[in-house]
């Protein structure tokens, strides 16, 4: 009965000091990233948050280069290519910009979409549906439609939200830490 507790008692723990792990690696970024470059804080965030996010994802089929696809025009492009060539979990980020035409499901690991018409999402998630390939952005009701993580704004603060079901059903796992950690889950 006392070994059950301690246990109990420990995992806690160790979950509580992973989140923590989590929230204190994203803010160390963040300052990084401020020092670097004169660039839109929210697009220095949202970029912290994307690149701590692969850490918390499996995809079914583990290669040395992780590639995330962009989606889209505007600032936050430059954020995105600092992360370019960084690791994550053994693996090499390598980030590319595509356009709406490409076989995302052959090119990406991660496809993060922004600065789109609605039209366009929803027809590059119906071709993406079931296919293990990581959908982010910051549109709204980016979840409602089919997409596995969205950046949300809520005052000062970027917080996301997951639709989990999306992404098991293209065979993605997303770790219990980061379900947690999400403002909303579906």
């Amino acid at each position: 009965m006392k070994g059950g507790y301690f246990m109990s008692v420990t995992k806690s723990t160790s979950s509580k000091a992973a989140i923590l792990g989590f929230i204190i690696a994203t803010l160390l970024s963040l300052h990084a990233m401020t020092v670097r470059a004169a660039t839109s804080p929210e697009d220095k965030i949202k970029t912290a948050i994307i690149y701590k996010i692969t850490k918390f994802i499996s995809w079914p089929k583990r290669t040395q280069n992780l590639t995330i696809c962009v989606l889209g025009e505007g600032s936050i492009n430059n954020e995105l290519h600092k992360i370019n060539h960084k690791n994550t979990m053994g693996r090499r980020l390598s980030v590319t910009h595509r356009d709406a035409n490409a076989p995302f499901d052959k090119l990406c690991d991660a496809l993060f979409m922004h600065s789109i018409d609605n039209a366009t999402v929803k027809s590059v998630l119906k071709r993406l549906e079931g296919k293990p390939v990581l959908t982010i952005s910051d549109l709204r009701s980016f979840t409602d439609y089919g997409g596995m993580i969205g950046l949300n704004r809520s005052g000062k603060k970027i917080n996301f939200s997951i639709n989990n079901t999306s992404a098991s059903g293209a065979d993605l796992n997303i770790s219990s830490k980061l379900l947690k950690l999400a403002k909303t889950v579906k």
